[in-house]
């Protein structure tokens, strides 16, 4: 009896042993399924994207710049060949055995993302990673370049009283565009002062439409606060990338704009569309002698418009994916300018290949000319060379749209493939310019 209860035990450990080892299995591939099947979603939403249908009539308003931010088998998609992979990583790690402080010390640079903005930074800019904790009521991400550890922290969670009390090196990514958002980002501000072991502070700022941002000069360093820099969206006169360096707009990821992987844009495919555009037509507006210029024209029957006299803040899936399918669909993108010239649309074309063609004229405010350049509007995407189309006055479209049938299939892909390209390189370039700036104003690392 004895033996016979000793074999019995033997066999209940090894069933129970048996079932561990599933389970186990069995969490391994779930886990593997979840972090598989974002990407996969992604690609298949580009290529669903690449199907136009022309019974969306729904009004999708992305792109709009008045509007106030909240917080069978598949055919295989071409890979874009970069001529130069080095092309895309152009951040140098410091060479070994060269005498420099940033090779025998490591940094950690807290950035806390309190305008959406920031989710540009840390996922297109850096290419970096969030995790959702606490059901998303905040995220977590973090990424080393060189000797700098970034830790990046979002979301409605992200509060003065619960932010890393004994952070050294703190960039707050703020909204500064209307009264309440700027009295949101004071009280940022002023939290600064309670860290006690901050040594390092500095800003990236969604500016007012207007460059209106003197709400922030008592807390620059050179006025006696604590930050010792910012960096700016638009075009302000005070950019002297000295105390002030200008930052790009980016994508509407309030509105779930995805991330874009370029070599997943089928820039081999023909597209239906020679140009689109979706937007609110002002009274009195340059919008109104756009609308005028598309219907026309004889060529204008071959874009895509949405267009309506009164604006509505309703966004549906429905509507942003309009949107996504008339910029994956259209060799061109129309940017009439709003508060500003530079919106976020411009970016979002790019993503896709779909060139922007950009009304380039000042609009009012105080915004223009800095010390730093006098290239305005758009300084850094005329800096930088951007492979864009500038237009004066919509009348001129025309034309555009008339040298539009001209062009081949083939160089629509070369151009189509350049566009995302610079696009890719530009936000490396970004990221090396923030990187560079923080490496020399916080630690005295100079490249």
């Amino acid at each position: 009896m004895r033996l016979y209860f000793r074999n019995w035990r033997k066999i209940a450990f090894g069933i129970l042993g048996i079932y561990f080892l599933v389970s186990c299995y069995t969490g391994y591939l779930l886990i593997r399924r979840r972090l598989l099947s974002k990407s996969r979603y992604d690609l298949q939403r580009i290529r669903e994207l690449t199907a136009f249908t022309d019974d969306d009539t729904d009004w999708n308003p992305w792109g709009e710049e008045f509007e106030k931010e909240d917080v069978g088998a598949p055919k295989q998609l071409p890979h874009i060949p970069w001529e130069s992979e080095t092309n895309l990583k152009s951040y140098k790690e410091p060479v070994a055995g060269r005498p420099n402080v940033s090779t025998s010390t490591e940094f950690v640079v807290e950035i806390w993302g309190k305008a959406a903005i920031g989710l540009y930074l840390w996922e297109h800019i850096f290419d970096g990673v969030l995790e959702r904790r606490l059901q998303g009521i905040w995220s977590y991400g973090e990424k080393t370049i060189g000797n700098i550890i970034f830790r990046f922290r979002t979301g409605p969670g992200v509060i003065p009283s619960k932010a890393p009390k004994h952070a050294q090196n703190v960039v707050l990514v703020l909204n500064g565009r209307e009264p309440s958002k700027i009295a949101l980002a004071k009280q940022w501000l002023d939290h600064l002062s309670s860290l006690p072991r901050l040594e390092n502070a500095a800003v990236v700022l969604l500016g007012n439409e207007q460059c209106d941002n003197d709400w922030l000069k008592p807390y620059m360093e050179r006025n006696n606060g604590l930050v010792k820099l910012v960096f700016l969206t638009y075009d302000s006169s005070e950019i002297d990338n000295k105390y002030l360096y200008q930052w790009p707009l980016g994508v509407a990821t309030y509105r779930e704009f995805p991330k874009v992987k370029g070599n997943n844009v089928p820039v081999m495919n023909s597209r239906k569309y020679i140009c689109n555009f979706l937007g609110t037509i002002y009274k009195n507006s340059t919008r109104e002698t756009l609308l005028q210029t598309l219907t026309s024209s004889s060529i204008g029957s071959s874009c895509f418009i949405r267009a309506r006299h009164t604006w509505l803040p309703n966004e549906t899936e429905d509507t942003r994916d309009t949107y996504l399918r008339a910029l994956a669909q259209s060799d061109l993108t129309l940017n009439p300018v709003g508060i500003n010239t530079e919106c976020y649309r411009i970016y979002e074309a790019m993503s896709y290949g779909s060139v922007p063609v950009i009304e380039d004229v000042m609009t009012s405010g105080h915004c223009g000319e800095s010390p730093a350049s006098n290239s305005v509007p758009l300084r850094l995407l005329k800096e930088e060379n951007a492979p864009v189309i500038y237009i004066k006055d919509w009348k001129e479209l025309e034309e555009i749209l008339q040298r539009e049938t001209t062009f081949s299939q083939e160089y629509k892909a070369k151009r189509r493939k350049e566009l995302i390209l610079w696009y890719e390189n530009f936000k490396l370039k970004m990221r090396d310019k923030f990187i560079r700036v923080i490496e020399e104003r916080f630690f005295h690392i100079y490249r």
